[in-house]
């Protein structure tokens, strides 16, 4: 199939590559602001942790800065420029914006498809702004961040991957020479220096990028209902999820819980009561409980408060990014260094 579709990978190749070398030549206009920006983004479809690391960055910043994040909001239902406030909800602004305002109080969010009026419109509604960070930004060459992470996961490095639809990259691998930083993420925790040196050879980066390696670290589940159950009384799990990959979730789940049924939505998948429906017939044949991520949760918000489901043992399960060993604190004084540097 990927051999079929290889001649079909060149043509979208190519006109991504024109593009490219229209912004390279300035034939099409890139726009900078005069504040620190940081872009997260990635080369492939598909998961690799963009919304955790905006997070760990903002642990990092913005108790320090006046800080704003711009994101696209994928997957709501509204368009164009929207400022976030403490009424808005997930249909407004999308499950990922929604997860990190309720975990960042403080910072500004807004999203917008367009970036650079975006950031334009953010920074007209604050004033007191010192940093942005842009959320899924590597494909948007309109805008021009001073500091550009590239994520890309472990077990599915770029440099092994293909251009669509071939393969699950957005852009050539070559183009993440444009890169500041780059970050492996979804690590395993018994990742050996070895096998690190090992992925910064074959990724080949250069001489100006630095290279982290980030895992995920596991919270402890919450409810998201007005159960009376507590997580640790039962082992049997009902799996809900809309993610993009939840391969590591449920082995991580496995080592505790006994994963009865898994019920695998699209990514960004809105929740009906139908498939809440099914949820509660599982969990009360099982007598199991329910585990979903906070991603999904933000998506559950609105069927939750049905009273046939009010008291569902539904738990949400936090995840959060790290960065591995020494880098922890190299990446956070690479972050620092580039906000004084402004």
């Amino acid at each position: 199939m990927r051999f079929l579709l290889y001649p079909f990978s060149l043509i979208y190749g190519l006109a991504v590559l024109v593009r490219n070398l229209l912004y390279q030549f300035t034939v099409f206009s890139k726009t900078s602001f005069p504040l620190p920006i940081i872009g997260v983004g990635n080369l492939r479809v598909g998961g690799t942790g963009k919304t955790p690391m905006t997070e760990l960055i903002l642990r990092s910043v913005s108790n320090k800065f006046q800080t704003g994040v711009l994101s696209r909001g994928y997957g709501r239902k509204t368009s164009g420029f929207l400022l976030a406030t403490s009424s808005t909800n997930t249909e407004d602004i999308g499950d990922e914006p929604s997860q990190m305002m309720k975990k960042f109080p403080i910072v500004s969010f807004a999203v917008d498809e367009n970036r650079v009026s975006g950031v334009k419109n953010l920074i007209r509604l604050n004033d007191d702004l010192e940093l942005i960070v842009l959320d899924d930004v590597f494909q948007h060459k309109a805008i021009s961040p001073g500091l550009m992470i590239l994520l890309t996961a472990y077990g599915d490095l770029y440099i092994h991957d293909h251009i669509m639809p071939a393969g699950m990259l957005r852009e050539h691998r070559s183009n993440a020479g444009h890169a500041d930083i780059i970050v492996v993420t979804k690590c395993p925790n018994e990742i050996s220096a070895f096998e690190q040196r090992s992925i910064v050879q074959d990724l080949n980066s250069k001489t100006h990028q630095k290279v982290f390696f980030a895992c995920e670290e596991y919270g402890l589940p919450k409810a998201i209902t007005k159960t009376k159950t507590k997580y640790d009384s039962k082992s049997n799990v009902i799996l809900l999820t809309g993610i993009a990959s939840s391969e590591r979730l449920k082995m991580w789940l496995s080592y505790t819980k006994s994963i009865l049924e898994h019920l695998d939505f699209p990514d960004h998948h809105w929740f009906t009561e139908k498939d809440l429906d099914k949820v509660k017939i599982l969990q009360e044949r099982h007598d199991a409980i329910v585990v979903t991520t906070e991603k999904d949760a933000q998506r559950l918000q609105t069927i939750l408060q049905n009273e046939r489901f009010a008291n569902l043992p539904i738990f949400s399960l936090p995840i959060e990014m790290a960065i591995m060993g020494e880098g922890r604190n190299q990446f956070n004084e690479c972050i620092n260094e580039f906000i004084r540097s402004y």
